[in-house]
């Protein structure tokens, strides 16, 4: 919400396929939530390994989002301000997938 509250303030907004990125991330990352919830609250193995397997997609994902805001920004279509806040918002956004399974893990130790 801090980066939708920043642009929105400077009256920047993300390309429609930098919103469509966004929106598949975030989708991602709840459905990574979810499983980790799952994993923790009935230590449910296979739910930890279905989040590894959504954590995998996010890095996929997050990677392929920088180039093709590179590829948008070299055709003209992002604005470098704007990019700066895209790029920083992926980063933040697979930092907690990264933290959300790292929450899992704790499952392996005490079962």
């Amino acid at each position: 919400m801090e980066y939708a509250e920043k642009m929105a303030g400077l009256g920047m907004k993300f390309s429609i396929v930098a919103t469509e990125e966004t929106m598949r991330l975030e989708g991602l990352i709840d459905q990574l939530y979810d499983k980790i919830e799952l994993a923790y609250s009935e230590t449910n193995e296979a739910a930890l390994e279905e989040a590894y397997d959504i954590e995998e997609r996010i890095d996929i994902l997050t990677d392929e989002m920088a180039e093709n805001h590179v590829k948008r920004l070299n055709e003209g279509e992002c604005k470098l301000d704007v990019g700066s806040e895209f790029l920083s918002m992926t980063s933040d956004s697979e930092r907690v997938a990264d933290h959300l399974i790292n929450m899992g893990k704790v499952i392996r130790l005490y079962s």
